[in-house]
């Protein structure tokens, strides 16, 4: 199978996961392309769709929302499994689990996914948590970071990524989180 893995990253967190998505899909057989989705033009040559992108103020970056609406003829009949990177992931956060859990539960799916479901099969969509550096949240946004009990590094849950890939390359939805 051709897999395009798609990414919009603003930081570096988003195309290091999509790096380790598209090397597994080689692992497991698939031809994957790894491409910026801002610079993605077309989409037929490809069986099945990965795509994702980092989450900023509850949406997907600008550059993944309007390759969406660029591709949108393209995407027809094609299976997609989407992601988006943010500060809390489903197995994974960088804020305390208090507040992780609550936001679990109420946070909405970004815009762009109902654009993409719109126009694809879209088969799984993940959160997946990324990374944060002290200069990432400025001013006020540092201090309300901290006060939700937010560490800098690195949540990325990789075996949690692992396994949605897995369920991914074997076109299955049942372990896909």
């Amino acid at each position: 199978m051709r897999t395009l893995v798609g990414y919009a990253t603003a930081k570096g967190s988003t195309r290091g996961i999509a790096e380790r998505i598209a090397a597994a899909l080689e692992q497991a057989g698939h031809t994957a392309d790894l491409k910026n989705l801002a610079s993605a033009d077309t989409v037929r040559e490809y069986d099945v769709l990965v795509v994702g992108s980092a989450i900023h103020n509850g949406q997907w970056l600008p550059g993944a929302a309007d390759a969406l609406d660029r591709l949108g003829p393209d995407l027809a009949g094609r299976t997609v499994w989407a992601f988006s990177v943010s500060s809390v992931g489903a197995t994974s956060s960088l804020l305390s689990p208090r507040v992780a859990r609550y936001l679990r539960r109420v946070t909405p799916e970004p815009q762009a996914m109902q654009t993409l479901r719109s126009a694809a099969d879209v088969r799984r969509h993940r959160f997946f948590a990324g990374t944060i550096s002290p200069g990432d949240w400025p001013g006020i946004g540092r201090v309300v970071f901290r006060l939700m009990g937010g560490h800098y590094g690195h949540a990325r849950d990789w075996t949690d990524i692992d396994g949605w890939v897995a369920a991914v390359a074997a076109g299955s939805e049942d372990d896909a989180g």
